[in-house]
């Protein structure tokens, strides 16, 4: 199954386009808004909101997260060599989503990419 088909399964969503950039750009986006950060470049993404409850929801973001997580099937560079390029990686719950495109959680950002470049 293709990523446009699992989402499809989950609801009709929101499309965010992602990074455009090259692999060395999109580095160094990373290293500018997150330096010393380990990151993750990925392609074929989805950001998943968690249906949560109020308590629960309240739960998290005490915990200074965000109830969503990144599932994503292609990673591309992984800067600590722990995902190898063409695995997938399902992340932890987020702490930010900015700049359309960077996905943080407590121990990596995720670039996310819109289309492979």
């Amino acid at each position: 199954m293709n990523l446009a088909g699992f989402t499809s399964l989950l609801s009709a969503g929101e499309e965010i386009g992602g990074c455009q950039l090259a692999t060395p750009d999109a580095v160094a986006l990373a290293n500018l808004h997150f330096p010393s950060r380990a990151y993750c470049l990925v392609a074929e993404w989805a950001i998943l909101d968690l249906d949560v409850t109020t308590p629960q929801r309240k739960a998290i973001t005490d915990r200074e997260l965000i109830p969503a997580l990144v599932y994503a099937l292609t990673v591309i560079q992984d800067s600590k060599g722990r995902f190898q390029p063409g695995d997938w990686v399902r992340t932890t719950l987020g702490v930010s989503f900015t700049h359309a495109c960077l996905f943080e959680t407590r121990n990596t950002l995720y670039v996310l990419y819109g289309s492979r470049p």
